[in-house]
């Protein structure tokens, strides 16, 4: 494992129940996909100003592209550590990255799933610009990340 820890906004601690594995007995692609998803809609409930900036201008935010690991990587783990954080943030769009570490169980390597943000007007389908508050509050939220992994 590696020394260097990266900080996150988000931290989620899933214990590993059997409705989370698949017939071969290892993490699920869905469960996977559903922790990846929570930890992306805690990070998206911390931004203030997106929330804002959807509701005045009537846009929508659609996860644009994501890759997600599949479950097998994640072994047999007792517990999955899910952090997430915004990496990258371009005029109209952001991507979330998210790391899995299984714990306690016959793997010890985390893996990692990403998701690309964006704003669309759903009347048009166009992509919008994120606009400098929501920009600033996405870079403060990753500045004052506490949590490691």
């Amino acid at each position: 494992m590696s020394a260097f820890l990266s900080r996150w906004p988000v931290l989620q601690e899933h214990q590993v129940t059997a409705g989370d594995l698949d017939d071969g007995g290892v993490v699920s692609d869905q469960s996977v996909a559903r922790w990846v998803a929570a930890a992306r809609a805690a990070h998206l409930d911390r931004c203030a100003a997106l929330r804002r900036r959807l509701e005045e201008a009537g846009l929508e935010l659609e996860v644009q592209s994501a890759t997600l690991p599949p479950g097998a990587s994640l072994g047999r783990p007792a517990t999955v550590l899910v952090t997430a954080g915004v990496r990258e943030v371009w005029p109209s769009a952001f991507a979330i990255a998210v790391r899995l570490r299984p714990l306690d169980g016959d793997r010890d390597t985390a893996v990692n799933a990403s998701c690309v943000m964006r704003l669309v007007d759903p009347a048009a389908g166009e992509p919008r610009e994120l606009g400098d508050e929501v920009r600033d509050e996405l870079i403060a939220l990753e500045h004052a990340a506490e949590h490691f992994n």
